[in-house]
Order: C-alpha cells, then structure tokens, then sequence
C-alpha cells in the first residue's frame, strides 16, 4: 500500500503546472467578410477565384475560420469608356463559381457548415434607368447594392467627391432604393456622400429595413473621406444595420502603416458609439489593398480576436463582430 501511494504521488509531481500569466486557447470564432474582391482578381487580373492574389483564397480562409464572403461586381464609372459592365462581370463571375463549388451561391441556404457567398454590386449606376431590374439582381444572388464607387453618378453623390456636397439621392435614386427594398435587397453605403447617407436612411427607416457600410471605418478615428461620422454610424445602427471595419490602410490610419491595434480602435469606437450588435468585418482583401501586416490574409483573423480579447471584449461579442451581426443582414429572419 505504502509502495502505491508513493507511486501515485510521484505521478502528481510529474503533472504539468499552471504556468503563471498563461495565455488561454487561442478563440475559434467563424468569419463572415463583408468585402472580399475575389471577382476583381478574376476579371481584371486574371486569377482563378479559389485563388486569388493569396490574400483571400479558399485555403487561407478556411485557416482563418472564414466561412462566408460577400464578392462585389463593379460597376462601370461615368469616366470611363463603357460604363455598362455588369452584366458581363456577372457572368464572368458566376461561370467562375460554377467551376467551384465551395463557392456557389446563394449563401442563405447552404446548410451545416458549407461556404456561404453572396454578391454584390459596387456602383449601380447602370440601374438607374431601370429600376424594377433590382429583383431581377437580387435572384442572381446580389443582396448588397452600393449606389455609387469613386465618383457621382445618376443616383448618387459620392464621398470621394470634395466637399461640400450639397445634394445626396437623385429622383432616380430614391426610386431605385425603393425598388431594390421591394426586391429584398440591402441598399450599401460604403462609398456614398453623407448627404447620400442620409437620404438612404430615411428611406430605410421608411420602409424598414436595414443599411449596411460594408467596408467603412470611424471618421472620429482616421479623418478620411471615405470613413463614417458617429452621426452617420447612429443612423445606420439605428435601422438594424451594420458597418463592417475595412483593412484600408489610408481608413485605418493617415501618413503611416496601420498595424492591428488600429484595427482594434475602430472596432472599439464603432461599438462604443452604436454598440456591438452593429460592427461587423469589411476587409477589403483582394481589392488591390496592403492590409496592416498581422492581418496581411485571411488565416490571420486569429490574431483580430485575440487582440480584440486582450482589449477586454466577450467571446460572445467576439463572435457578433466576426459573423453573428453580418448574417443578420444577410439573411434576415422570415
């Protein structure tokens, strides 16, 4: 007896210790991206979709816990020679997703835990002359509908145009948000004037749903054009909507690299001025951008949340900020 009692004492001794200041597990958390530009990498660079430029293919992703993404189709700008391009992006697109499937729409009824994807469209203005084509858009798989890109266009003024803008929504761009709210789409203001913003909001409020800034950060934060004032960030909240934070270095941070706790301020800020159930992800990843280095792709989400942990916040809101929040918008309740 006294043989086994010291055998098992010394098992006890062999035990690991609690290491002091230890880091718990690491928090697995399932992603959904407001803004990844897998289809800009196809049509304009050539690259397969699984693939991308490395920042957001489908290996990366999964590594990271990526398990749905939101893939704009651009739309033609009025500068350019054809402005009337997505309907050939589209099919370029889909054709794309058709040659793999992890990718295939649409993202609200893919069961268990299957890749979720949906479309799109960044610069409607295309649309304006037509606006009942907005539910023929939304049963192609296209559920957010950006107004404008770069530069006004016949719907809408734009953040990038100098201020002031004086004037948001035209009459073809009331009647076109009505339209694509009719459809079941999700009017996006990401890219759109303040004045835009606004005249979108009412509209949404009006007909009760939601508006979404897929890829906007904190104006209070990073003074650029295309990032949101608290006011416009209350307003959006204020229909049910989300902002997703973006990884674009000049809305991150100004006249330097951004690094991840810029990251973790706009997300900070965001929440502090709407609350957690309105902050989503946005990143921008294969749109031509050079995120901050600990996010440099999509398997690097880990160190987002870890970060975000280490800053003070709940799993649980962890976990709204990574998916729970944008799949609302997404794929509402019926």
């Amino acid at each position: 007896m006294i043989r086994l009692a010291l055998a098992a004492l010394f098992g006890l001794l062999l035990l690991p210790l609690p290491v002091a200041g230890a880091k718990p597990a690491p928090l697995k958390v399932a992603v959904v991206d407001l803004r990844v530009h897998l289809p800009y990498q196809l049509v304009s660079k050539g690259r397969a979709m699984a693939l991308g430029s490395g920042q957001a293919d489908l290996a990366r992703m999964r590594h990271g816990g990526v398990y749905g993404v939101v893939l704009p189709l651009l739309g033609g700008l009025r500068s350019e020679p054809r402005a009337e391009r997505l309907l050939p992006v589209y099919l370029s697109v889909q054709r794309a997703l058709n040659r793999t499937p992890e990718l295939r729409l649409p993202g609200c009824r893919r069961a268990g835990s299957g890749f979720r994807t949906w479309l799109a469209i960044e610069g409607a203005g295309e649309l304006a002359g037509a606006p009942t084509s907005a539910g023929l858009w939304v049963t192609r798989g296209v559920r957010l509908f950006g107004l404008v890109r770069t530069e006004d266009d016949d719907l809408a003024t734009s953040a990038s145009t100098p201020e002031p803008v004086l004037t948001g929504l035209s009459a073809k761009g009331r009647t076109l948000v009505h339209a694509i709210h009719q459809a079941g789409g999700v009017v996006d203001v990401s890219h759109a004037s303040a004045m835009t913003v606004r005249d979108v909001v009412e509209i949404a409020r009006a007909d009760g749903v939601p508006v979404v800034a897929s890829h906007s950060n904190a104006r209070a934060v990073t003074d650029h054009p295309r990032n949101l004032s608290d006011e416009e960030i209350v307003s959006i909240a204020g229909t049910g909507g989300v902002i997703g934070i973006s990884f674009v270095p000049s809305m991150l941070a100004r006249g330097r690299r951004p690094d991840l706790n810029d990251v973790v301020r706009h997300v900070r800020h965001v929440v502090r001025v709407a609350g957690v159930d309105h902050v989503a992800i946005g990143s921008g990843f294969e749109g031509g951008i050079w995120p901050p280095h600990e996010l440099i792709n999509a398997s690097r989400y880990p160190r987002l949340w870890a970060a975000l942990t280490d800053a003070g916040m709940s799993a649980s809101a962890i976990r709204k900020i990574a998916s729970d929040n944008a799949l609302r918008v997404l794929c509402p309740a019926k």
